[in-house]
C-alpha cells in the first residue's frame, strides 16, 4: 500500500519520454506560431483599415504631388511642366513671406505655449478649491470650434471698437492690431497660443501626475528649494512628454489655416501669409497645379516633424 501511494505522487514528468521535460518547460509560456489560416485571417481583418488609409491619405497625397508638376486648372486636365511651379516659388513674395512666417509663428508660438502650458499645469496640479472646474475652464479654448474661437478673437482685436482697444482707450490710442504688419503678427501669434496652450497644459498635467511624490519629499528633506525640485525632478520627468507635444503642436501650427484666414487672411500685404493660405488662394483662382505646389513644398518639413516624433516615441 505504501508503495502504491508513493507511486501515485510521482510527477507526470517522471513518466514522460527522455528529453521531453526540458522542452516542455522551455516552450511553456511561448506563443505558438500563427498558422497560415490565422495569418490570412489577420491580414483580412487589417485590410479595411489599410484601404481607408490608402483612399483617404495615400491617394490625395500622390495626386497632389502629381498635380504640382502640372499646370492643371479647374475644368482643364493640364499638362506636365516639370519643376516650373516650384521655380516660380523662388521669386514669389508670398512664398518667401510664408517661409519666414513659418519659422516665426511656429517658433514663437511653441515657446509661449511651452511656458504658459507648464505654468498652468503646475498650478492645476496643486490642491486648490474647485480644481476640476479650473481644469475645465482651461480646456475651453481648445475644445470650442476653431471658427468660433478665431472669429471671436478677430472681433476683440478689431480697431478701434474691438474689446481690447476699448479696454485700452484710457491708457493709449487705438492699436491697429490687424492692419499694422508688426501688430498683425503679434495678434496671430497670441491667438495661436491662446487656442493651443490648453493641449500643452493638459498633457503636461498628465505627466506631472505620474511623478512619485516620494521624490519631492526626499528632495525637501535634503533641503532642496522649490526651484531646485522643479529643475532636478519635474523637468527630467516631463521631458519626453514635452518633446512629443512640441512636435505635434508644431505640425498643427504649421498646417493651421483658420487662425490666419479668419483674422488677417494673410495680410496686411503678405506679412502673415502661410502655406495653407497661399494654397487656398491659388484654389480660388482655379490653379490646381500651383496650389498643389504650395501644399507639397511643406511636406519635407512635416516629414521631419513626424520623424522626430517617431524617434522620440521609440526612445521612450
Amino acid at each position: 500500500m505504501q508503495a502504491k501511494s508513493e507511486q501515485a505522487v510521482v510527477p507526470a514528468e517522471a513518466n514522460a519520454p527522455a528529453g521531453t521535460t526540458g522542452t516542455s518547460r522551455r516552450n511553456k509560456g511561448k506563443r505558438p506560431a500563427a498558422t497560415g489560416k490565422e495569418a490570412r485571417l489577420g491580414l483580412l481583418l487589417v485590410l479595411p483599415a489599410v484601404a481607408v488609409i490608402v483612399i483617404l491619405i495615400g491617394y490625395p497625397t500622390i495626386s497632389s504631388i502629381w498635380y504640382s508638376f502640372t499646370d492643371r486648372m479647374v475644368g482643364s486636365p493640364g499638362r506636365f511642366i516639370g519643376l516650373d511651379n516650384y521655380t516660380r516659388l523662388a521669386t514669389d513674395s508670398g512664398f518667401l513671406s510664408a517661409a519666414a512666417n513659418l519659422v516665426l509663428i511656429v517658433g514663437v508660438s511653441l515657446l509661449l505655449k511651452l511656458v504658459l502650458g507648464t505654468v498652468v499645469a503646475v498650478i492645476l496640479n496643486r490642491p486648490m478649491p474647485g480644481r476640476n472646474l479650473w481644469r475645465l475652464l482651461v480646456m475651453l479654448p481648445w475644445a470650442m470650434p476653431g471658427f468660433v474661437a478665431f472669429m471671436g478673437l478677430r472681433l476683440m482685436f478689431e480697431s478701434p471698437y474691438g474689446a481690447v482697444n476699448v479696454a485700452l482707450e484710457t491708457f493709449t490710442s487705438p492699436v491697429p492690431f490687424l492692419s499694422d504688419p508688426d501688430w498683425a503678427r503679434v495678434s496671430v501669434v497670441l491667438a495661436t497660443v491662446w487656442r493651443g496652450f490648453p493641449f500643452w497644459a493638459i498633457s503636461i498635467l498628465a505627466a506631472l501626475q505620474t511623478i512619485p511624490k516620494e521624490l519631492y519629499e526626499a528632495a525637501r528633506m535634503d533641503g532642496a528649494s522649490a526651484w531646485q525640485q522643479f529643475v532636478n525632478i519635474t523637468v527630467p520627468q516631463i521631458r519626453s512628454t514635452v518633446a512629443v507635444v512640441a512636435v505635434i503642436s508644431a505640425i498643427w501650427t504649421a498646417n493651421g489655416f483658420e487662425n490666419i484666414w479668419l483674422m488677417t487672411q494673410g495680410g496686411p500685404s503678405t506679412t502673415t501669409m502661410t502655406f495653407p493660405v497661399l494654397s487656398f488662394l491659388s484654389l480660388q483662382s482655379r490653379q490646381l497645379g500651383q496650389a498643389a505646389a504650395y501644399a507639397v513644398v511643406i511636406l519635407p518639413v512635416m516629414a521631419l516633424f513626424i520623424m522626430l516624433l517617431s524617434r522620440r516615441k521609440k526612445d521612450t
